[in-house]
């Protein structure tokens, strides 16, 4: 898992971090319920990507909203991967009475905002200047994030 982080911290498009988190901070930042990878059916060893939720805030009126996290390795892009992690983990997120999902993306990662989209996530905003850059290609520049949402069924069913 931790190289195909590694892979997107290389790219400058998937994330604001700088470096992978060890397992510990991984498995305290994320709901390890929502955990899942993909493996080749030819080859288990080979992990083609991965996909989690993590709570967007502490604040208990937020518990029911999540934000996800999905990298798939370059060489399993265009394989239907990352539409069957991401399916997995809105099934899931259903499951543990989640209303809402969350997806930041930078508007050059056009690939993840058209997976979001064909899941049903729509656009509500983008961030302008969130941060800044301090590695690969894009060091030393602001970027803009876009936010994605996807909309759940209530738990209580009230719609």
């Amino acid at each position: 898992m931790r190289a195909i982080y590694e892979m997107g911290l290389e790219s400058g498009h998937a994330t604001y971090e700088t470096e992978a988190p060890t397992w510990e901070q991984f498995a305290h930042q994320k709901i390890l319920e929502t955990v899942f990878v993909a493996v080749d059916k030819e080859n288990p060893e080979q992990l083609l990507g991965w996909v989690s939720a993590a709570p967007i805030s502490t604040r208990s009126v937020f518990h029911g909203v999540v934000e996800d996290s999905i990298y798939i390795h370059p060489a399993a892009q265009g394989r239907g991967v990352a539409g069957a992690l991401l399916d997995k983990l809105i099934e899931v997120c259903q499951d543990l009475n989640k209303w809402g999902i969350h997806s930041w993306i930078f508007p050059e990662n056009k690939g993840s905002a058209k997976l979001h989209i064909s899941r049903g996530f729509e656009k509500v905003g983008t961030l302008r200047h969130l941060a800044k850059m301090t590695y690969g290609e894009m060091a030393g520049h602001w970027r803009d994030t876009d936010i994605y949402e996807k909309l759940l069924p209530k738990p209580d069913g009230d719609d």
